[in-house]
Protein backbone atom coordinates (compact mmCIF):
# COMPACT_ATOMS: atom_id res chain seq x y z
CA UNK A 1 0.00 0.00 0.00
CA UNK A 2 2.73 2.33 0.84
CA UNK A 3 4.74 1.62 -3.03
CA UNK A 4 0.81 2.87 -4.14
CA UNK A 5 0.64 6.01 -2.79
CA UNK A 6 4.50 7.16 -3.14
CA UNK A 7 3.84 6.22 -6.52
CA UNK A 8 0.43 8.22 -7.09
CA UNK A 9 2.67 11.13 -5.04
CA UNK A 10 5.50 10.84 -7.78
CA UNK A 11 3.28 11.07 -10.61
CA UNK A 12 1.34 14.38 -9.34
CA UNK A 13 4.58 15.89 -8.31
CA UNK A 14 6.20 15.06 -11.33
CA UNK A 15 2.89 16.37 -13.39
CA UNK A 16 2.85 19.55 -11.55
CA UNK A 17 6.83 20.27 -12.42
CA UNK A 18 6.06 19.43 -15.77
CA UNK A 19 2.91 22.10 -15.66
CA UNK A 20 5.21 24.90 -14.32
CA UNK A 21 7.74 24.38 -17.39
CA UNK A 22 5.52 24.58 -19.82
CA UNK A 23 3.93 27.68 -18.46
CA UNK A 24 7.44 29.03 -18.37
CA UNK A 25 7.97 27.71 -21.96
CA UNK A 26 4.95 29.46 -23.18
CA UNK A 27 5.83 33.11 -21.49
CA UNK A 28 9.52 32.89 -23.08
CA UNK A 29 7.29 32.62 -27.04
CA UNK A 30 4.90 35.46 -25.97
CA UNK A 31 7.71 37.18 -24.91
CA UNK A 32 9.76 36.69 -27.58
CA UNK A 33 6.59 37.22 -30.01
CA UNK A 34 6.25 40.65 -28.87
CA UNK A 35 9.36 41.43 -29.84
CA UNK A 36 9.09 44.92 -32.24
CA UNK A 37 10.75 45.04 -35.62
CA UNK A 38 11.49 49.00 -34.83
CA UNK A 39 12.27 50.79 -31.20
CA UNK A 40 9.93 53.49 -31.57
CA UNK A 41 8.27 56.07 -29.83
CA UNK A 42 6.15 57.03 -32.03
CA UNK A 43 4.37 55.63 -34.91
CA UNK A 44 2.42 57.78 -38.14
CA UNK A 45 0.68 56.48 -40.76
CA UNK A 46 -0.31 57.92 -44.02
CA UNK A 47 -2.43 56.73 -46.27
CA UNK A 48 -3.56 57.81 -50.29
CA UNK A 49 -6.65 56.82 -51.85
CA UNK A 50 -5.62 56.44 -55.33
CA UNK A 51 -5.99 52.98 -57.00
CA UNK A 52 -3.29 51.59 -59.77
CA UNK A 53 -6.50 51.88 -62.49
CA UNK A 54 -6.51 55.41 -61.71
CA UNK A 55 -2.32 56.09 -62.04
CA UNK A 56 -2.13 54.12 -65.23
CA UNK A 57 -4.62 56.21 -67.04
CA UNK A 58 -3.38 59.45 -65.41
CA UNK A 59 0.17 58.37 -66.24
CA UNK A 60 -0.32 57.58 -69.76
CA UNK A 61 1.56 59.97 -71.72
CA UNK A 62 4.75 58.84 -72.52
CA UNK A 63 7.06 61.82 -71.15
CA UNK A 64 6.84 61.45 -66.89
CA UNK A 65 7.88 63.94 -64.69
CA UNK A 66 10.58 63.95 -61.99
CA UNK A 67 7.53 64.15 -59.34
CA UNK A 68 5.38 61.31 -61.76
CA UNK A 69 8.24 58.69 -61.73
CA UNK A 70 8.77 59.29 -57.79
CA UNK A 71 5.21 58.74 -57.19
CA UNK A 72 4.87 55.47 -59.21
CA UNK A 73 8.35 54.07 -57.12
CA UNK A 74 6.30 55.03 -54.16
CA UNK A 75 3.44 53.58 -55.00
CA UNK A 76 4.07 50.60 -56.78
CA UNK A 77 7.80 50.29 -56.36
CA UNK A 78 10.41 50.28 -53.85
CA UNK A 79 11.42 54.01 -53.31
CA UNK A 80 12.81 54.60 -50.90
CA UNK A 81 15.39 51.46 -50.65
CA UNK A 82 16.63 53.47 -47.41
CA UNK A 83 15.91 55.77 -44.90
CA UNK A 84 15.49 59.06 -46.84
CA UNK A 85 17.81 61.94 -45.70
CA UNK A 86 15.30 64.48 -47.10
CA UNK A 87 12.16 64.50 -44.46
CA UNK A 88 9.94 61.29 -45.94
CA UNK A 89 6.61 62.95 -44.48
CA UNK A 90 7.00 65.85 -47.09
CA UNK A 91 7.23 63.13 -50.06
CA UNK A 92 4.32 61.45 -48.92
CA UNK A 93 2.21 64.96 -48.62
CA UNK A 94 4.06 66.19 -51.65
CA UNK A 95 2.04 63.37 -53.52
CA UNK A 96 -1.46 63.85 -51.36
CA UNK A 97 -0.48 60.86 -48.93
CA UNK A 98 -3.04 62.41 -45.77
CA UNK A 99 -1.49 61.53 -42.23
CA UNK A 100 -3.93 59.90 -39.82
CA UNK A 101 -4.10 61.00 -35.91
CA UNK A 102 -3.58 57.62 -33.86
CA UNK A 103 -4.20 56.88 -30.54
CA UNK A 104 -1.68 55.75 -27.90
CA UNK A 105 -3.44 52.46 -28.26
CA UNK A 106 -3.75 52.25 -31.78
CA UNK A 107 0.09 53.08 -31.85
CA UNK A 108 0.62 50.03 -29.51
CA UNK A 109 -1.33 47.38 -31.65
CA UNK A 110 0.30 48.34 -34.76
CA UNK A 111 3.68 47.98 -33.10
CA UNK A 112 2.48 44.68 -31.41
CA UNK A 113 1.60 43.80 -35.69
CA UNK A 114 4.99 44.92 -36.27
CA UNK A 115 6.66 42.50 -33.76
CA UNK A 116 8.98 38.94 -34.28
CA UNK A 117 6.39 36.02 -34.56
CA UNK A 118 7.35 32.29 -34.95
CA UNK A 119 5.42 31.81 -38.25
CA UNK A 120 5.99 31.12 -41.70
CA UNK A 121 4.66 33.21 -44.38
CA UNK A 122 4.83 31.33 -47.75
CA UNK A 123 3.00 33.50 -49.81
CA UNK A 124 3.60 34.08 -53.31
CA UNK A 125 2.04 37.80 -55.09
CA UNK A 126 0.53 37.58 -58.30
CA UNK A 127 -0.33 41.49 -58.28
CA UNK A 128 1.66 44.96 -58.49
CA UNK A 129 1.32 46.21 -55.15
CA UNK A 130 -0.43 49.57 -54.55
CA UNK A 131 1.17 50.77 -50.88
CA UNK A 132 -1.50 53.02 -50.19
CA UNK A 133 -0.65 52.61 -46.46
CA UNK A 134 2.88 54.23 -45.29
CA UNK A 135 3.60 53.68 -41.37
CA UNK A 136 6.70 55.88 -40.39
CA UNK A 137 8.56 54.85 -37.04
CA UNK A 138 10.30 57.40 -35.21
CA UNK A 139 12.58 57.55 -32.07
CA UNK A 140 12.92 60.78 -30.57
CA UNK A 141 11.52 63.19 -33.76
CA UNK A 142 13.63 61.01 -35.80
CA UNK A 143 12.45 58.66 -38.76
CA UNK A 144 13.99 54.93 -38.33
CA UNK A 145 12.06 52.78 -39.87
CA UNK A 146 9.61 52.93 -43.17
CA UNK A 147 7.13 49.79 -43.72
CA UNK A 148 5.21 50.14 -46.78
CA UNK A 149 1.50 47.81 -46.95
CA UNK A 150 -0.65 46.75 -49.80
CA UNK A 151 -3.19 45.03 -48.22
CA UNK A 152 -4.92 44.16 -51.70
CA UNK A 153 -2.32 41.77 -52.49
CA UNK A 154 -0.60 41.52 -48.83
CA UNK A 155 2.82 42.31 -50.43
CA UNK A 156 5.03 44.90 -47.91
CA UNK A 157 8.32 46.49 -48.08
CA UNK A 158 10.08 46.96 -44.53
CA UNK A 159 13.18 49.53 -44.33
CA UNK A 160 15.09 50.04 -41.02
CA UNK A 161 14.46 47.19 -38.69
CA UNK A 162 17.60 45.17 -37.32
CA UNK A 163 15.00 42.44 -37.23
CA UNK A 164 14.41 39.45 -39.57
CA UNK A 165 10.99 40.67 -40.93
CA UNK A 166 11.04 38.01 -43.34
CA UNK A 167 8.01 35.99 -42.03
CA UNK A 168 6.17 39.45 -41.62
CA UNK A 169 2.78 39.87 -43.65
CA UNK A 170 0.31 36.41 -42.95
CA UNK A 171 -3.21 37.49 -43.73
CA UNK A 172 -4.10 37.62 -40.01
CA UNK A 173 -1.56 40.21 -39.48
CA UNK A 174 -2.44 42.45 -42.56
CA UNK A 175 -6.32 42.23 -41.65
CA UNK A 176 -5.35 43.51 -37.95
CA UNK A 177 -3.41 46.27 -39.05
CA UNK A 178 -6.26 47.36 -41.68
CA UNK A 179 -8.72 47.41 -38.88
CA UNK A 180 -6.47 49.07 -36.41
CA UNK A 181 -5.84 52.14 -39.29
CA UNK A 182 -9.63 51.54 -41.47
CA UNK A 183 -12.00 50.32 -39.03
CA UNK A 184 -14.51 51.63 -41.18
CA UNK A 185 -13.12 50.41 -44.77
CA UNK A 186 -13.81 47.33 -46.71
CA UNK A 187 -11.13 45.56 -47.44
CA UNK A 188 -9.51 46.04 -50.77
Amino acid sequence: MKKVVFIITAIIVLSCNNSKKSDVDKEKVAKKELRPFFDSDRIDHYFVNYTLDSIIISGGKSKKSKKEKEFEDLFMGYFPDSIPKKSFEEILLSHNYKKSNLTTKQQKEIENVFSVKDSLQMSAYACVPEYRDIFIFKKKEKTIGIAKICFKCGRFQIIGSKVDTQYFGLWTELEKLHNIVRPNDKKP
